[in-house]
C-alpha cells in the first residue's frame, strides 16, 4: 500500500516537465538576446564617442599647430638684418658667407581657400617653407589636410604628413587686412608685395566622424574657428 508521503516524494523527484523547460529556454533566449543587443549598442556608441573624442583632439592639435606656425610667419623679418648684408632692400635671402644660409623669412607666399604657404622659423632650426593644403578627391569631400615643411636652405618639395582626415569644408582659410576687411583670394606673392597688407588669417574647420551614431544615424561632427594675427 502506497502512502501519501510516498506519493509526495515521487512527485518531488519527478523534475521539470517538457513544457516548463521550453518556457524556461524561451525566457532565457529572450533575456540573452536583449542583453546581447544592449551590449552591441553600447559598444557601437562607445566607438562613436571615442571617435568623436579623437576627432576633437585631432582637430584641436591641428589648430594649435597651425596657429603656432602662423605666429612665426615672416620671422626673422628682413628688418632684423643689416641692409649691407642683403642683396637688395626687398630680398628675402641673406648670404652669410661660408654657410650661405637663407636666413630671412618672406612671410606669406600663397593664400588660397584650401592652401596656405609661408616662410618662417617655426621650430628654431632655421627658416622653413611651410605648406598647409587641403587634398580634395575627385568626388569631393571628405577631404584630407596635409602639412609639409622644408628648410629654405634646402628647397624643393616638402614631405607631406596627414594632419586631419574627414574634413567636410573646402573653404579653410580667409585673409583679413589691417582694417579687418576680407581680402579676396587667391593671393600668390610674398609678404613684400601682394600679401603685405594681410594682417590675420581666419581658419574654419568642419570635420565629420567616420562612423554614424548607431541610434540616430547621424555622423558626429566638430566645427572649429580661429583667427590668427600675423605678428611679423
Amino acid at each position: 500500500m502506497i502512502t501519501n508521503s510516498a506519493k509526495e516524494g515521487s512527485a518531488r523527484i519527478r523534475g521539470f516537465s517538457l513544457l516548463e523547460l521550453m518556457v524556461t529556454m524561451a525566457i532565457l533566449t529572450i533575456v540573452i538576446g536583449v542583453v546581447t543587443q544592449g551590449l552591441n549598442t553600447m559598444q557601437v556608441r562607445n566607438t562613436v564617442e571615442t571617435n568623436k573624442v579623437d576627432l576633437t583632439q585631432e582637430s584641436r592639435q591641428f589648430m594649435d599647430q597651425i596657429i603656432n606656425d602662423i605666429h612665426q610667419s615672416g620671422f626673422p623679418r628682413i628688418g632684423l638684418f643689416d641692409p649691407a648684408s642683403l642683396v637688395s632692400a626687398t630680398d628675402c635671402t641673406k648670404d652669410t658667407g661660408a654657410t650661405n644660409t637663407v636666413a630671412v623669412a618672406c612671410g606669406l607666399l600663397t593664400v588660397k581657400a584650401g592652401e596656405l604657404d609661408f616662410e618662417g622659423d617655426v621650430d628654431g632650426t632655421g627658416v622653413s617653407k611651410v605648406t598647409i593644403q587641403l587634398v580634395v578627391p575627385n568626388n569631393g569631400c571628405p577631404c584630407t589636410i596635409q602639412r609639409g615643411t622644408v628648410l629654405k636652405s634646402v628647397g624643393g618639395t616638402p614631405p607631406y604628413y596627414t594632419e586631419v582626415n574627414n574634413v567636410m569644408n573646402q573653404n579653410i582659410f580667409t585673409a583679413y587686412d589691417n582694417n579687418g576687411a576680407t581680402v579676396a583670394l587667391p593671393i600668390i606673392g610674398n609678404a613684400y608685395s601682394s600679401g603685405n597688407n594681410i594682417q590675420a588669417i581666419g581658419i574654419n574647420l568642419y570635420v565629420r566622424a567616420s562612423q554614424a551614431d548607431a541610434k540616430t544615424g547621424v555622423f558626429p561632427s566638430v566645427t572649429m574657428d580661429s583667427t590668427v594675427k600675423i605678428n611679423n
